[in-house]
């Protein structure tokens, strides 16, 4: 996975985004996942169209945080979501 990589939901992931927490749950596995404020507001960023550089960086302009350390966060967050079958590329 690079970042110049624009995810987005599999269609297997369904989610659902409550006081800026997000739970998604792989309707394949039945597995679900609970995500923070950050890790919610990198989710509905992923559509296809952004790459995951972009994401950070609009992340990080919103939680004032530096763009190296969200990008490698978000990097190491979409790993995960593609091998939990999440996200596609």
């Amino acid at each position: 996975m690079q970042a110049t990589d624009k995810p987005r939901h599999s269609p297997a992931a369904a989610y659902e985004v409550v006081d800026e927490a997000a739970i998604i749950i792989n309707t394949r596995t039945g597995s679900y996942y609970s995500l923070n404020d950050t890790g919610a507001r990198f989710w509905q960023l992923l559509d296809g169209r952004r790459t995951i550089a972009d994401c950070a960086r609009l992340i990080a302009g919103e939680y004032d945080a530096p763009a190296d350390e969200i990008e490698a966060d978000m990097m190491e967050l979409a790993l995960e979501f593609k091998m939990e079958e999440l996200i596609e590329i």
